[in-house]
């Protein structure tokens, strides 16, 4: 039974992660409820590049990572719509992912930001802060950040 919610469109922050796949699930089931639009938003870093001279990189930087986010994107795409979702989309977004997140869901009207408590690495999160901290401190709609079960 679908009931018209208080969330339109929600976006979904996915990193191919564990956390990211269990804030994915409750975003799925929050968009099927509501009959809500969904958006997963995946967030590359381009790595920064310091060189004193001239410098010729083996291949595009990043290209490699950017398909596994491509990919890591479609497998949730594909997941959403098997669970029901009609109306989705996965969005690669390049920038730092607490501002991208952000903007995404500003310049798409998004009514909701769902995303897991932690990401892929701690090391990042420590020279960056927390991407979910920041997104919850400076969103100007709901965040819901899921955490794992805790187990007994």
């Amino acid at each position: 039974m679908s009931r018209s919610g208080p969330f339109h469109h929600i976006v979904v922050a996915y990193d191919g992660s564990s956390q990211a796949r269990i804030a994915l699930d409750r975003a799925v089931d929050l968009a099927c409820g509501w009959s809500s639009r969904l958006s997963i938003v995946t967030v590359y870093q381009p790595p920064v590049m310091w060189s004193i001279g001239p410098m010729i990189p083996p291949e595009p930087p990043g290209e490699v990572e950017r398909k596994a986010y491509r990919e890591a994107l479609a497998q949730a795409v594909d997941a959403a719509e098997k669970g029901g979702v009609s109306d989705v989309r996965g969005e690669l977004l390049e920038d730092h992912p607490a501002e991208a997140i952000l903007q995404f869901a500003d310049s798409e009207h998004a009514d909701l930001i769902v995303m897991g408590s932690r990401g892929r690495s701690a090391a990042p999160r420590l020279l960056l802060g927390s991407v979910s901290d920041a997104v919850l401190h400076h969103a100007r709609i709901a965040v819901l950040v899921v955490r794992p079960p805790v187990s007994p």
